[in-house]
């Protein structure tokens, strides 16, 4: 029987699994980068911008924040066991703040591009978490990141329509969070 958890239920279950040890990426290393990784990065960035959004509820934003880790956590696990060698957080931060200029660079003349990216990201989180059991511990967890198929090629109609109203909202909204002046303590 397939698992259904909730995207906190996944995010915290994700939460308990740490990165371990670290060593930076190589320039090699990086421009060899597999699919899983790249995607999973991208996925982490894009879904960090949702997390500046209160819609569809007050707890979307830290959801998104959760789901953004868990992304993390992918291109971590995977960048690992193709190179040997384990990400520093702060590697892993800037790999991930990279991205998000990257997306914010292009916004919006890449707007349907980025959508449908938010719809794959999303329907990739969703397989990942039908394979668990509903008692799923870290170790399944961990198995599950390690075992991850490739993202979706495209989004199905539905998932697609769910992004085109919140993307460019959690761009407007990353937009203004960027933006707005350091308060005086």
């Amino acid at each position: 029987m397939m698992a259904h958890f909730t995207f906190r239920q996944c995010a915290a279950m994700t939460m308990a699994i740490t990165l371990s040890g670290v060593l930076a990426p190589s320039a090699r290393a990086q421009a060899q980068a597999s699919l899983i990784e790249t995607q999973a990065l991208r996925c982490s960035a894009l879904t960090f911008i949702h997390s500046t959004l209160t819609v569809p509820s007050p707890q979307f934003g830290e959801v998104m924040t959760e789901v953004a880790s868990l992304f993390a956590q992918i291109h971590a696990s995977h960048y690992a066991m193709r190179t040997k060698s384990k990400l520093t957080m702060a590697d892993l931060r800037r790999g991930r703040d990279g991205m998000v200029a990257e997306l914010n660079k292009g916004w919006p003349a890449n707007k349907a591009r980025v959508i449908k990216e938010a719809a794959i990201c999303n329907m990739w989180r969703s397989s990942l978490f039908a394979t668990l059991p509903d008692t799923a511990t870290d170790k399944h967890i961990q198995a599950a990141i390690d075992g991850i198929g490739n993202p979706p090629k495209e989004p199905v109609k539905a998932e697609t329509d769910k992004w085109t109203m919140l993307t460019p909202m959690a761009f407007d909204m990353w937009a203004q969070v960027k933006v707005a002046p350091a308060k005086k303590k």
